[in-house]
C-alpha cells in the first residue's frame, strides 16, 4: 500500500516483447503490454494522491486508516481489525496508527470487550480534517478518471475485479 512506485518510463516497443517472446516461452505480449501499463497508470495515481496526502501532513496508508475508521458508524476499530482491512501487517499498522495519534488525528481508548486491548478512534481533529480532505480528494479522483465516460469506467471497474479475481 505504502509507497507504490513504478518507474519504468522507457517502456519496450511491441518489437522488443515479441523478439522476446520468440526467446523466451510463455511470454504473453498483450499481458505484458497491459501490466506495464496497469503499474504505470497506478504509480502515476499514486504519486499525485501522495502530492495532495502531503498537503495534510498524511500519506497514503495513513488516509487509508482514517477512512477505515470515518466508514466506521462510531468511527473506531481494533489495531487488528485496521489491520486486516487495510491489508497490511500488525507492525505497519502500529506505525500508522503511531504517527496518526501524535498528529492528534486519532486517540486510543479501553477496549471494553478486551482488557488488555485498545481501539482506535477517530479523533474531532481527524474528523475535521477528513471533511476538509474529502470533497477535494473526490475532486482530484473524478478529474484523473475524466478521460473515460461512465460506461468506460464501469467497464474498467469491472476488468479491474476480473482480474484481482484471478490473481496468484
Amino acid at each position: 500500500m505504502e509507497d507504490f512506485k513504478f518507474s519504468l518510463r522507457d517502456i519496450p516497443k511491441r518489437e522488443i516483447l515479441n523478439e522476446y517472446s520468440s526467446r523466451f516461452s510463455g511470454i504473453n505480449v498483450e499481458a505484458v503490454e497491459s501490466c506495464i501499463a496497469l503499474l504505470r497508470t497506478a504509480s502515476d495515481i499514486s504519486k499525485i494522491l501522495d502530492e495532495h496526502f502531503s498537503k495534510y501532513g498524511i500519506s497514503e496508508g495513513k488516509f487509508t486508516v482514517l477512512m477505515l475508521l470515518y466508514r466506521q458508524s462510531d468511527y473506531q476499530l481494533s489495531p487488528i481489525e485496521l489491520s486486516k482491512k487495510a491489508e497490511v501487517t500488525k507492525g505497519t499498522m502500529t506505525g500508522l496508527i503511531a504517527g496518526l495519534e501524535n498528529q492528534g488525528f486519532i486517540e486510543k481508548i479501553p477496549n471494553p470487550c478486551d482488557q488488555r486491548g485498545y481501539l482506535v478512534r477517530l479523533s474531532s481533529k481527524g474528523l475535521c480534517m477528513l471533511e476538509e480532505i474529502l470533497p477535494i480528494h473526490y475532486t482530484i479522483i473524478a478529474k484523473l478518471m475524466s478521460g473515460l465516460g461512465n460506461d468506460q469506467l464501469k467497464e474498467l471497474t469491472s476488468l479491474l475485479n476480473l482480474l484481482s479475481k484471478n490473481l496468484l
